[in-house]
């Protein structure tokens, strides 16, 4: 089970702290801290990208980059829930398909991420991915 600590510190700024003690700010947008639903959007990243990169290392493949990107589209009216999201995974690899890191992106996100595995079905969720060969000598 997971717990976590919300402290409303003043105005609309919060203290979340997570079952580890590790914290973060949290504030509407232009404040110090990070806004609630992009959040959301980041630890959905985080969730994905924890997979994808597991798969790729037990494919024996060598990672040098992931970042990920991600875009919300959120409804106009209250709650603004978010209606579409989408993932776009820049990697940088060797011995690695595009096909192959299709694959773990797919398996990362619908079968191993339990954010997106929380989220409603009725939210679209997309992805894709762009991969590029390490430069010689790179690590």
């Amino acid at each position: 089970m997971s717990n976590i600590e919300l402290t409303w510190l003043h105005n609309h700024r919060y203290l979340g702290v997570d079952s580890t003690r590790h914290s973060v700010v949290i504030s509407p947008p232009g404040d110090v801290g990070v806004k609630p639903s992009d959040l959301l959007l980041i630890g959905l990243a985080a969730c994905t990208a924890y997979d994808v990169v597991e798969i790729i290392q037990k494919r024996r493949a060598r990672l040098d980059r992931l970042t990920v990107r991600v875009a919300g589209e959120q409804a106009s009216e209250a709650p603004w829930a978010y209606r579409g999201i989408h993932l776009h995974f820049e990697v940088i690899a060797a011995d690695l398909s595009r096909v192959q890191l299709e694959r773990a992106v797919d398996l990362a996100l619908n079968k191993y991420c339990s954010v997106r595995a929380s989220l409603s079905p009725d939210i679209e969720i997309s992805f894709e991915v762009e991969l590029q060969v390490p430069e010689s000598g790179a690590l």
